[in-house]
Order: structure tokens, then C-alpha cells, then sequence
């Protein structure tokens, strides 16, 4: 039974936890709304940081495809560089070809002009000589006396020096003989004589006679010569010398090219190879020998390379 004097304070506390209620209730709302906003921005971030990982692996995948192009264009370019070279050593090795040819015609031509001008010396010089002389000791044999006597000892004199013309007509021969094999020589040798007249430095140079030039291949000769110019070209560029010396020795059926000079030298060890040395290298590997370089700061430096001659060369030694 409900009491009435009661009813007016149950309404109030009815009212008073219907109130509670709702204030509980909307808080859980605001925070299941809160959850929700959160999670949704969670969402959102997490789909933000999945475009971004695609964009960076998009990015790092066309930054490796252009390294990997950069590469090859690089790669590319640097065989094409190492053929060009090659092709400008082709054409160079054929124009030095070409010119030990071109001395070789020059050679001939002159050997045969002194062939001609030592005939002609022999019929009109020596051979008349011979004639005058043979003629007037016969004449002179008929004779005994002091006078005939001394005449006779006169043409033997001139017997004497006819002799000595023939002998250095000879001698005049052996080396017309030595150039025309020793064509290689002959170039060598204007290569060094323009080193001396062009540039300061004091030059020796030595060239072993037992060599046999022309039993060496062409290919050898040519390589010596672009490797024996191209040392030359960088002392009178950089060592700063004063004295150069040049060698080719034959040494065990090798031979055996040294290059000598008192500049600045450098550290072998630190100092970068330019295409220089490079080329060097390349073209004793191209005869099968060896390539040194010694050399010191202030010590000057030495440059020595070693090939083999040719095998006919070797057997016919």
C-alpha cells in the first residue's frame, strides 16, 4: 500500500536517479562516440601511411631502375670509349706501319742511287787508277835505274791508297747494308735526334747491333716505338729532367727497352695510371712481355719493358 506522504520525495528520488541514468548514458555515448572518431582517424592515418610506404616503394623502385640504367649507359659508354681507342691504336699502329714502309721505299731508292755513284766511282775512279798505274809499271819494268826505282815505289804507293779507297767503299757498303735491314733503327734514331733538338733535356741513347730488326715482327716494332715516344712525351710534360737515357738491349732473345730520367718522379703506389701508362701496359700485354715502372719523389724514374722477339728469330739464333 502506498503511503501518500511519502510519494512526493520517491517522485523526486525517482527523478533524481532517471536523471543519473541518463547522465551515465550519455556519457557512454560520448565515449563509444569517442572510440569510434579515434578509431576512424586511426583508420585514415593508417591508410595515409599505407600510400605513403606505396609511393616510397615506387620511388625506391624507379630510383634503382634509373641507377640500373645509369649504369649500363655508363658501362655502355666506357666499351665504347675502350673501342674507339682501340681503333685509334689500329690506326696509329697502321700509319707507323705505313711510315716504316714509306722509309723502307726511301731506303731502297736511295741504296739504289749509291749503288750507282759507288759503280760509277769504281769504273771511273779506282778502275782507272788500277789501269795507269798497272800500265806504267809495266813500263817501268824495262828500267833499273835510280829514277825508275823511285817511280816505281811511288805507284806503289798509289796502289796503296787505291787500296784504302776501295776499302772505305766497302766499308761504305757494310753500312748501306746495315740501314737498309736496320730500318727500324733509322726511325729510332729520328725520334731521339728530334727529342734532343726540340726539348732541354740531355739524351743517351744505345742501341744493341746484335738485335736482329729484321726478324722482329712489325707488330713488336710498332708497339716499341709508340711506347718509347709515349715515355718521352711525358717526361718533357711532367719530370722536369735533365738527363734522359734510352736503351735497347738484347737480353736472353728479349728485348729489353729502358727509359731513364733524373726529374721529379712520383709515388707509384698512390699515383693514378692515366690512359698514358695504360696504353703502355696494353701494348706489351699485346707482345706478351713485361711492364716496370720504378720511381721515387725526387729520385727520378725508370721504365723498363722486356719482349719477346719472334720465335723465327730465336731458332735462327
Amino acid at each position: 500500500m502506498v503511503e501518500h506522504k511519502d510519494a512526493a520525495q520517491y517522485s523526486k528520488e525517482y527523478i533524481k536517479i532517471s536523471d543519473s541514468l541518463q547522465k551515465e548514458e550519455r556519457k557512454a555515448k560520448d565515449k563509444f562516440a569517442r572510440i569510434a572518431f579515434e578509431t576512424d582517424e586511426i583508420i585514415q592515418q593508417k591508410d595515409k601511411l599505407t600510400e605513403q610506404n606505396r609511393t616510397l616503394l615506387y620511388f625506391f623502385i624507379g630510383t634503382l631502375f634509373l641507377g640500373i640504367l645509369l649504369f649500363v649507359i655508363r658501362t655502355q659508354r666506357a666499351k665504347n670509349r675502350e673501342l674507339l681507342l682501340k681503333q685509334q691504336q689500329q690506326k696509329v699502329n697502321e700509319e707507323i706501319y705505313n711510315l716504316m714502309i714509306s722509309q723502307q721505299a726511301t731506303i731502297e731508292e736511295n741504296r739504289v742511287k749509291e749503288k750507282k755513284r759507288i759503280a760509277q766511282e769504281l769504273h771511273d775512279g779506282v778502275l782507272g787508277r788500277l789501269f795507269g798505274a798497272r800500265l806504267n809499271l809495266d813500263s817501268l819494268n824495262r828500267f833499273s835505274d835510280e829514277e825508275s826505282i823511285n817511280n816505281r815505289f811511288n805507284y806503289l804507293n798509289e796502289l796503296k791508297n787505291i787500296e784504302q779507297d776501295i776499302r772505305e767503299i766497302s766499308h761504305d757498303l757494310n753500312r748501306e747494308k746495315y740501314v737498309l735491314i736496320n730500318n727500324f733503327v733509322a726511325i729510332v734514331s729520328n725520334l731521339l735526334e728530334e727529342q734532343s733538338s726540340s726539348f732541354d733535356p740531355i739524351l743517351t741513347s744505345s742501341l744493341d747491333e746484335s738485335i736482329k730488326w729484321d726478324k722482329v715482327a712489325n707488330t713488336v716494332k710498332i708497339n716499341l716505338y709508340r711506347i718509347l715516344q709515349e715515355s718521352l712525351q711525358n717526361i718533357n710534360k711532367y719530370a722536369n729532367a735533365k738527363h734522359i737515357t734510352v736503351e735497347f738491349k738484347n737480353q736472353d732473345n728479349h728485348i729489353l727497352l729502358t727509359i731513364t730520367d733524373d726529374g721529379d718522379g712520383f709515388d707509384v703506389n698512390t699515383k693514378k695510371r692515366g690512359i698514358g701508362l695504360q696504353n703502355m701496359q696494353s701494348r706489351v700485354a699485346e707482345c706478351e712481355g713485361t711492364f716496370e715502372i720504378k720511381s721515387k719523389k725526387g729520385k727520378g724514374t725508370q721504365t723498363t719493358v722486356s719482349v719477346p722477339m719472334e720465335k723465327k728469330t730465336i731458332e735462327a739464333e
